[in-house]
């Protein structure tokens, strides 16, 4: 079913990571109780070196990292309830990340390949836990993205020019954020400036493909605002597997950013944040189809030109009241707008197949944070009102005359959604915190949802670390699911919606050790097991046939289980290296139709080396492994005979990454993407051996960053 499935020290160089000074600032932005302007700086880190000639010496703990996503209130990673994964900018920089797809598709558990989504266009979605699409919940700066492709969020569309750090919670999470939130959540965090006064970043970095990314930010903090304004250009030709077929495995692609982000104290102890940005992305594609020859000519190829623009425009105003000892409240009221226009145009030819699509997300939300002693409430309530509406416009040209077409392929349609949501962090001693929470939504689609949750951290020692939570996740019916209409009456068929549909839900636990007997070494092991059930797909009978006119709806016809484990370990034998390896386990099983999901690998092997050398330089090199994947059956080659199952063949990639700083806050780097060339194959059918190995082959790329102040350095 779901086959779409610290102060600065006295006498220290002002010197820090800006990691830790943005993970620190940004977490106000989304619940912190304090302004982010009142805020110490953290503590300075020292310089990477390189290796020393003598004995190392133990290496410095690694910085404070402060998260928000997983309970709403900010904690450090170390001692936060819920497990929250971090990807700051630097580390997705070095992973050789552009957007928040590929930062993201190095995370041990996640899985982030355009190859498994063909038949959406190759989008750059997440799956987590076995589930993906619309069962994962994207959110910016806390507020739901909008604008999917056949349920996915295109993570490729999300460059990196304002973001901070991302942040990622695995398994359902609806308690807290709602629908989608089933598999996990994905945070991406924007910040405020780290430093007093201006400042200024950039980077500039050309990839083979004929690539070019820029990115650009400036800023100005004052003692009680600031002002940030970002920009950022990216392009890349296409792909073609073929060299004899122009079909394009990935389209050739521009994309532009405008953004606008600010905040003021107004009073004590109340801050105002504005953020604005505008996305263009431009695509253009090739699909080619094949003829065979007739008795009456030879065989035809058509070539069809397939344009697409997609313009996302975010408004987002948030006001923290901090209350002092610990509580705050915070109102945030948003609006996003998601346009996409795609075409389908034949070479030589009037004839247009054109689609235009709106949508429109208005949010509201008010959030309360009580401090009461060892016991922390967070309370708060969220509104929704979510437009969409999708128009298939045609040009068909006959020998008589040419016509044009109309039609509402998903008509207005306007969904709703009221929520209210509570939680309790409850620390009982110093050693373990129980957070139970949950949320009640309400739909005016389909009615209400209840979504409880309990989670609890306990740690008998400062090295040990134990995680347990167990709550519901659910996923209300999309419009599209609700309103569509999609008319191939010419090929046989006709898919409408259903408004009759009820959310999907979901029961899931988690559990995970950490143990980090000292600063050089880190041991990691969790597993999960989740039941999912009223899975939203299309019918596999018609409801009807007229005039050989087949019509299919969806309906809630599913049910599907996924169970894994993941086990990692971190090394820092020396101030100058850094080590980890990893290895995840998925099994997943599609009960409706006893075989496991389609394209969820079940064995994922990592691991990433990052030294400091001489000569001030910097080497990453990483390392994914995927084991061949069940994709699905194929059809018996005679009545009653056996059906085979059909898998994707596993495979391995390896990335490296040299750097080294030119002059201070700047560095030059060179890296390799996918060093081993491993690319899908032209050839083969996915009918009878799929491939769902990488799109893009080896991508080199040369680059440089700067940032100001340089004194900072």
């Amino acid at each position: 079913m779901l086959r779409d499935l610290v102060p600065r020290g006295p006498g220290l160089p002002r010197r820090r990571s800006l990691a830790s000074c943005l993970l620190l600032a940004a977490s106000s932005s989304f619940t912190s109780p304090r302004p982010a302007l009142a805020q110490p700086s953290p503590a300075a880190q020292p310089s990477a070196a390189a290796r020393p000639s003598t004995a190392p010496s133990p290496p410095a703990p690694p910085p404070l990292e402060v998260v928000v996503t997983g309970t709403r209130t900010p904690e450090s990673t170390q001692r936060a309830t819920v497990r929250t994964r971090v990807v700051t900018r630097e580390e997705a920089e070095r992973r050789g990340a552009t957007n928040v797809g590929e930062a993201l598709d190095g995370e041990l558990g996640v899985q982030v390949n355009p190859s498994s989504y063909g038949s959406l266009g190759n989008p750059s979605a997440i799956q987590i836990q076995g589930f993906d699409l619309q069962r994962v919940l994207v959110l910016e700066d806390g507020e739901r993205v909008i604008g999917d492709s056949g349920g996915a969020i295109d993570l490729s569309s999300l460059p990196l020019g304002d973001v901070s750090r991302i942040e990622l919670v695995t398994g359902p999470t609806s308690s807290l954020y709602g629908t989608s939130a089933i598999g996990g959540v994905v945070n991406v965090l924007s910040a405020p400036p780290a430093h007093p006064g201006g400042s200024a970043r950039a980077r500039l970095e050309g990839r083979s493909r004929a690539g070019i990314l820029l990115q650009g930010s400036g800023a100005y903090r004052g003692e009680s605002a600031w002002a940030s304004a970002d920009a950022s250009f990216q392009r890349g030709d296409a792909v073609a597997l073929d060299p004899d077929d122009p079909t394009t495995a990935l389209p050739e692609r521009s994309q532009r950013l405008i953004g606008l982000r600010a905040g003021a104290s107004l009073g004590r102890g109340v801050e105002l944040r504005l953020r604005g940005r505008w996305i263009h992305d431009a695509q253009d594609g090739i699909e080619t189809r094949s003829f065979p020859a007739t008795a009456t000519g030879a065989p035809r190829r058509f070539v069809y030109d397939l344009p697409e623009v997609t313009d996302r425009l975010t408004v987002h105003l948030a006001e923290t009241i901090d209350l002092g000892q610990g509580s705050s409240l915070r109102f945030a009221a948003g609006r996003q707008w998601a346009l996409r226009t795609s075409d389908r145009r034949p070479r030589g030819s009037p004839e247009r197949d054109l689609r235009d699509r709106s949508g429109v997300l208005q949010s509201f939300e008010a959030i309360t944070t009580l401090a009461e002693g060892q016991r922390t409430w967070v309370a708060g309530a969220r509104f929704e009102v979510e437009t969409l509406e999708q128009r298939h416009k045609t040009t068909t040209v006959s020998q008589i005359d040419t016509a044009q077409g109309d039609t509402a392929e998903v008509p207005w349609t306007k969904l709703g959604s009221a929520s209210l949501y509570g939680q309790l962090a409850w620390k009982l001693g110093d050693a373990l915190t129980l957070m139970p929470g949950v949320r009640g939504e309400l739909h005016l689609s389909h009615g209400g949802a209840v979504a409880p949750r309990l989670a609890l951290a306990y740690r008998p020692a400062p090295a040990v670390t134990l995680r347990a939570s167990g709550g519901q996740g659910f996923r209300a019916p999309s419009a599209k699911e609700i309103g569509f209409s999609f008319d191939h009456a010419y090929l046989g068929y006709v898919v409408i919606g259903n408004p009759s549909l009820v959310p999907e839900t979901s029961w899931g636990v988690n559990a995970d050790a950490t143990l980090s007997p000292d600063d050089r070494i880190t041991l990691r092991a969790g597993g999960f097991v989740n039941w999912v059930k009223d899975l939203i797909d299309i019918s596999l009978d018609p409801i009807r046939s007229s005039d050989g006119v087949d019509t299919y709806e969806y309906v809630n016809i599913g049910r599907a289980r996924t169970a894994g484990v993941e086990t990692s370990a971190t090394f820092r034998p020396a101030s100058w290296l850094r080590a980890e390896v990893g290895y995840a386990y998925l099994w997943t099983r599609d009960d409706t139709n006893d075989q496991p999901l389609s394209s969820k690998p079940p064995h994922t092997v990592q691991a990433s080396i990052r030294a400091d050398l001489p000569w001030k330089l910097e080497l990453v090199t990483r390392f994914r492994g995927i084991a061949s994947t069940f994709v699905g059956v194929d059809e018996p080659t005679s009545p009653g005979g056996p059906r085979r199952a059909l898998r994707a063949r596993g495979f391995s990639t390896i990335d490296a990454r040299l750097a080294r700083p030119l002059w201070p806050s700047s560095q030059v780097y060179l890296g390799v993407r996918n060093v081993l060339d491993v690319q899908k194959e032209p050839s083969r059918s996915d009918d009878v051996q799929p491939d769902q190995r990488p799109l893009e082959g080896r991508t080199l790329y040369l680059g440089v960053t700067a940032e100001l102040p340089w004194e900072d350095s």
